[in-house]
């Protein structure tokens, strides 16, 4: 099963994505990650269904209110903790670092994704 996968991350995004943070569940059949280059890229891959999960990024920046998304110096998007596997889906948390004027603000949120690769909203 780890090997379908592989090659399922393999086919969406360059190797290069892999150096950085993957986070696998348990048995590592599933997996979560980010790919930062010009625009955030988040993805869960569970049950060999890649789900696009970009949009936890803008709803963290959202919990800081601090500034519109161009106005941040650097961001960071990961997935953080794989919170929960149900029968149904998968919890993950996916952990937002910002910068403004030098000062790093951090803010987590979750995202939970059915068995049929539907993300319900946090």
């Amino acid at each position: 099963m780890k090997r379908i996968l592989t090659i399922v991350l393999l086919s969406i995004f360059p190797i290069t994505v892999l150096g950085g943070e993957v986070l696998w569940n348990s048995d590592k059949t599933a997996l979560a990650f980010c790919e930062s280059k010009e625009k955030t890229t988040c993805f869960i891959i569970a049950n060999n269904i890649p789900t696009n999960v970009s949009h936890i990024e803008t709803a963290n920046l959202g919990k800081l209110g601090l500034a519109g998304k161009n106005q941040y110096e650097k961001i960071e998007t990961f997935p953080s903790e794989w919170v929960a596997e149900k029968q149904n889906g998968n919890l993950i948390s996916f952990t937002t670092r910002a910068w403004v004027n030098g000062q790093r603000y951090t803010v987590s949120g979750p995202v939970f994704v059915r068995n049929d690769g539907v993300c319900v909203h946090q």
